[in-house]
């Protein structure tokens, strides 16, 4: 199992110069890094001034940390692969094509529960991390 890097999330190393768009900007993630069996993917995929967009990458086996959005609403849409959901009421198959929505107040505790990577989109609003007012 790996572990959460809080800097890693943060950092945006092959997509920097697109962070933030322009009027019309395409953003690939063929850009984003291939899946990694020690850590899992998590990065900024495209910054907006009301919202923002972010990819993680799980190989099988792999799970994000529980974590809260804040003030922030999440819609969480699986691109490839299949993973689950834990929630309240039990656990939810999360598979190609599904999307999901989350409160800020609410934990998000998704896995890899597959046999191949699973990649998400996270959709943020307002953006997240929050950020400073400098």
């Amino acid at each position: 199992m790996s572990t959460f890097d809080v800097e890693s999330w943060n950092r945006v190393p092959s997509i920097e110069s697109r962070a933030r768009p322009k009027v019309v900007d395409i953003v690939r993630l063929s850009d984003i890094p291939g899946y990694d069996v020690d850590k899992l993917i998590a990065q900024p995929l495209i910054e907006g001034s009301q919202s923002n967009v972010r990819v993680i990458k799980l190989s099988p086996g792999q799970a994000l940390p529980p974590h809260r959005h804040g003030s922030s609403d999440l819609m969480l849409f699986v691109v490839e692969g299949e993973g689950a959901l834990k929630t309240e009421s039990g656990t939810v198959n999360f598979v190609a094509g599904s999307l999901a929505f989350f409160r800020g107040d609410e934990e998000l505790r998704v896995s890899n529960e597959g046999r191949v990577g699973l990649t998400l989109l996270a959709f943020l609003a307002p953006p997240f991390p929050p950020r400073s007012e400098t």
